[in-house]
């Protein structure tokens, strides 16, 4: 029982880091700090537990085999090195910071896709996190600009209405 508590409790941080890291952060670099110690300790406590199982497991032998130990001990290893991997991974398709606005109290965020599209997303009102993309171009770099109630997007070619700042997005294609 103590062996399947521990594997749950691997799993919850595991699972616990891994959401952190899918979270579209703002552009800052204490909370991209605080949350990238989060995301370490958040691995070490596995390791924890993944010490604590292996030494449960080689204490509760009749005959002491360091060769099946050592199979748990690399399984597990493994399996939080999988997740490492896959973060990694996610670390490198996340987009990139280029510029921010602020209209009236509404904060925009410009980012630049691996793809080398733009795109445009919104800071949450509340948490420290920015919307999905409520508008994406595939041309040259964009700069926001308002006009009235409006926000529209500014690039080579491009004048197209993307924001009412009444709360309501606009269709912009």
């Amino acid at each position: 029982m103590i062996l399947f508590k521990n594997f749950i409790l691997i799993n919850v941080y595991l699972f616990l880091s891994f959401t952190l890291n899918l979270i579209q952060w703002i552009p800052s670099l204490i909370l991209e700090n605080i949350i990238n110690i989060v995301i370490i300790i958040l691995y070490i406590l596995p390791m924890f537990f993944v010490y604590i199982m292996i030494r449960t497991i080689y204490e509760n032998q009749v005959e002491k085999s360091l060769y099946k130990v050592s199979m748990y001990a690399a399984l597990l290893l493994s399996y939080i090195g999988v997740f490492a991997m896959v973060m990694i991974g996610m670390g490198y398709a996340k987009s990139t910071y280029i510029q921010d606005y602020k209209f009236e109290d509404k904060v925009f965020y410009v980012y630049q896709n691996t793809d080398l599209s733009y795109e445009v997303s919104i800071k949450d009102d509340r948490l420290p996190i920015r919307s999905l993309p409520i508008a994406s171009f595939s041309k040259s770099p964009i700069t926001l600009k308002q006009e009235k109630n409006f926000i529209y997007a500014i690039s080579e070619g491009q004048h197209k209405k993307i924001y009412n700042l009444t709360n309501m997005k606009e269709n912009y294609e």
